[in-house]
């Protein structure tokens, strides 16, 4: 039986955004502006965030008929998941269905088929479902582990860039010196990575990950230090997907997606790639697209394949 309400909504979130996208029936969509991360994780402010991604989901003429939620760090530690579920169950009237945000990454790459998502993010890890279930791998935190992920390598080239410039490591001098003055004014004086980290806004964990950005502009001008670090985190991701393919049943011939951020650098995306021995394959839709999917179902909308390739292509469109 259909639900009452002109659109289903699907609600991605990270540490660093929150997207959230509706559609109606005949697959016309409206993508509603970004909020900044909701991970619980990170400390205060991620319930508002959520909360208002959710009500201006939920004032939008027509009403929602259901909503699919990739949340970051669900089903990680007990004390958030019944915070986020006493919000959801106090902001939500209509059906909905929270997930991992990774999760809903590897639902829209694979729908309910085999497959491992390798996720390089401001966090990592990677999912892959086979034979034997549905198995996660990585995905600890920057303080516990996320190797490969933008945090890492942000945090990585950061410790690399103090240990050069009093003198541990020479090699990386010229390295330090070229990552110090992208940081930008406030990286000043003798300890410029330190003076940049402690008068960052929001949550360090973000602007970490955001030097891995950097990281990759100076590999691609040749900084040997930026390439290997670069290495080693598609060697931990390959690690991962490894890991993960085994432990649900897949055979070494897996079909792997890549997601998340990090994946813009294009040496680590080959990294990956030669480690594992195959490229990635392309996602069967994006993962706003998989939860729109997802909720239409929940919603009892019984949407068809021109209705998932209508809402996915204007999500492509707009990303």
């Amino acid at each position: 039986m259909a639900n009452g309400g002109a659109w289903v909504a699907a609600l991605d979130g990270g540490g660093t955004k929150t997207a959230i996208a509706l559609a109606d029936r005949r697959a016309e969509l409206t993508i509603l502006p970004e909020g900044r991360g909701c991970n619980p994780q990170d400390g205060p402010g991620w319930d508002q965030v959520l909360r208002e991604s959710l009500n201006r989901a939920l004032h939008r003429p027509g009403g929602l008929a259901a909503v699919v939620l990739g949340l970051p760090g669900h089903g990680e530690v007990p004390a958030h998941d019944a915070a986020t579920r006493d919000l959801l169950r106090r902001t939500l009237p209509v059906p909905y269905e929270p997930m991992n945000d990774v999760a809903l990454a590897h639902l829209g790459a694979f729908g309910d088929g085999a497959g491992v998502l390798v996720l390089s993010g401001t966090g990592s890890m990677a999912v892959a479902r086979g034979p034997q279930g549905v198995v996660r791998v990585g995905g600890w935190g920057d303080v516990l582990g996320d190797e490969g992920s933008a945090a890492w390598i942000g945090r990585e080239a950061l410790s690399l860039a103090t240990r050069a410039l009093d003198g541990r490591a020479p090699e990386a001098v010229l390295f330090a010196r070229a990552l110090v003055l992208r940081l930008g004014p406030q990286a000043q004086g003798d300890f410029a990575p330190l003076t940049w980290l402690m008068v960052q806004s929001g949550t360090p964990r973000s602007a970490v990950a955001a030097v891995a950005r950097i990281v990759d502009e100076l590999a691609a001008q040749g900084h040997e230090p930026a390439q290997r670090l670069l290495w080693r985190a598609a060697a931990e991701l390959a690690r991962m997907a490894r890991v993960a393919a085994a432990r649900a049943g897949l055979g070494a011939s897996m079909s792997w997606v890549a997601a998340g951020g990090a994946f813009r650098s294009v040496l680590l995306r080959d990294g990956v790639a030669r480690d594992l021995g195959r490229p990635p394959v392309p996602p069967q839709m994006t993962t706003l697209g998989g939860g729109l999917l997802r909720a239409a179902r929940r919603a009892g909308w019984y949407p068809d394949r021109a209705w998932a390739a209508r809402v996915d292509a204007q999500l492509r469109a707009w990303t």
